[in-house]
Order: structure tokens, then sequence, then C-alpha cells
């Protein structure tokens, strides 16, 4: 930590991923905006401990293809290089930008550290996987600060007011910030209600200068998110209430599946 914790922190969870890249970019742009402090999470899974050192566990180079045994010492070794990567970078990004930073390391399971962090922060940037798939390939030939995160619009889910209020908020000083479209994502079966959500929620973003288009969603289901952002490309996803998306049914498969860094509101 380089200096005194700020009032606010914005938290982002880092791993050598390029949508991992895009998220930090993401909380770099609300830190400043924010005059916030800039909060770097990297957890050592302890899934990935758990499967190091049996018969079947594998590490696989992405230059060769080619497998070896993925060893408990060597899980530290790349958690530790990981570490001193990520923490570097967040320091670079934070400093370009002048803002207050600190950096933590975890060890457990990346959701559980997400839902303890919510219980008292202002925003969550979550920019990578939040367990193990089938195949674990650990990346170490590419540099984040070299990965150019997928451009695309700001996708903010719009309930109504003022639950969305500061989701919107969150939605429309990243899209300024990256000079993106705002796309608000509205679930209402009844046409008259979908319209009039999508006018109260574009009254509230003209009244700060700001304007968004309206996409209809049949839920908010975790599928239904996916599918959205897919179709418009999204370069990032705000969701407000976050305690309820953190316990609902499906969200890390969420997070595992969508492709844009998802920002979690109050």
């Amino acid at each position: 930590m380089n200096e005194p914790p700020a009032s606010v922190r914005i938290w982002v969870a880092l791993d050598e991923s390029p949508r991992s890249a895009a998220a930090l970019i993401a909380a770099v742009a609300l830190a400043a905006g924010l005059d916030a402090e800039l909060a770097g999470l990297f957890v050592e899974d302890i899934d990935l401990q758990h499967l190091s050192g049996l018969p079947f566990a594998r590490e696989f180079s992405v230059l060769t293809g080619a497998g070896i045994p993925l060893l408990p010492d060597e899980v530290e070794r790349i958690w530790r290089r990981e570490e001193k990567a990520m923490q570097r970078l967040l320091a670079e990004a934070a400093n370009r930008s002048q803002l207050r930073w600190s950096f933590r390391v975890a060890r457990g399971r990346v959701a559980a550290e997400i839902n303890t962090l919510a219980q008292a922060l202002d925003l969550i940037v979550l920019g990578k996987r939040t367990g193990i798939g089938v195949m674990t390939v650990v990346q170490t030939t590419a540099r984040l600060a070299d990965v150019q995160p997928k451009a695309g619009p700001v996708l903010v889910l719009f309930e109504d007011l003022p639950t969305s209020s500061h989701s919107l908020e969150t939605g429309a000083m990243l899209a300024r910030s990256n000079g993106a479209e705002l796309v608000l994502l509205i679930k209402d079966g009844d046409e008259d209600a979908y319209r009039a959500a999508c006018a109260a929620a574009q009254a509230v973003l003209k009244a700060r200068g700001t304007a968004g288009r309206c996409v209809r969603l049949n839920a908010i289901e975790g599928d239904n998110l996916v599918q959205a952002a897919r179709h418009e490309r999204a370069g990032c996803l705000v969701l407000a209430g976050r305690e309820r998306f953190l316990s609902q049914a499906g969200f890390e498969r969420m997070l595992d599946a969508i492709e844009c860094p998802v920002v979690l509101a109050r």
C-alpha cells in the first residue's frame, strides 16, 4: 500500500487474463471518477491447490501443448510469480492515473472472498473466473499490460428507481470514460411497463447529460445476461443489488461464461 486507505475503495479481482486487463481498466476509470482507492485482490484458489499432486493433474504449455504433472510446489511458485506481476501492474495503472492503491492476497475460493468483500465495499469489478474448469491452463507468456481489452458498449441492468440509480451513474461514468455507448437492459413482460421503465431511465441519464439505448430482457437470470452481453458485444456489465446476485444460483457459472468484466454495485 502506498497511501492510507481512502473512504471509498474500488476492488478488482486480478489474474493473468485479457478479461482481467479489461476489469483493471474499468476499475481505474471508476476510481478516478470517484476519487477512490484502487484495491487489487489476488486469490490463491484452494481448489487448484487440492488438485495439484493428483495423478491426473497436468499443467499444459500454451506454446507447445505438452503436459507435465501439476505439483504443489509448482503451484506455489506460480502463485508467487503471478502475485508479484499483478501487484506491479496494479501499481503502474494506479500511478499513471495518480490513484491511491492497495493490494491484497487471500487463499480460498474466489466467490467466497468476493462475498466477504461485498459486505462492506462500494464497488467490486470482476474480471476473472470463479473456479477451475475441466482443464487448467497457466498463462506464462503474455504481460497483462500488453493485452488490449475488448471495446464495446457498457451494459447496465435497469430494474427500477431508486434501486438502479447507483448502477446508472456507474455505467454512465464508464461509458464517458471509454467513449462507449450506454445500453440499458430492462426486464418487463408488458410492453407498456417496458417503455415506462426505459423512459424513466433515459430521463435520469438526460439530467446527467448523457443518453442510453434500451434493450428488452425476457428474464434476469444469468443465461439471459450472458446472451445479452454476447449479442451486444459488451465491454462491461454493471449490476446493482450485488448481494442478491452473489447469492443467486448460477451466478458463478455466469461469471465463468461471460466475456466482459462485471461491475457489482450496491
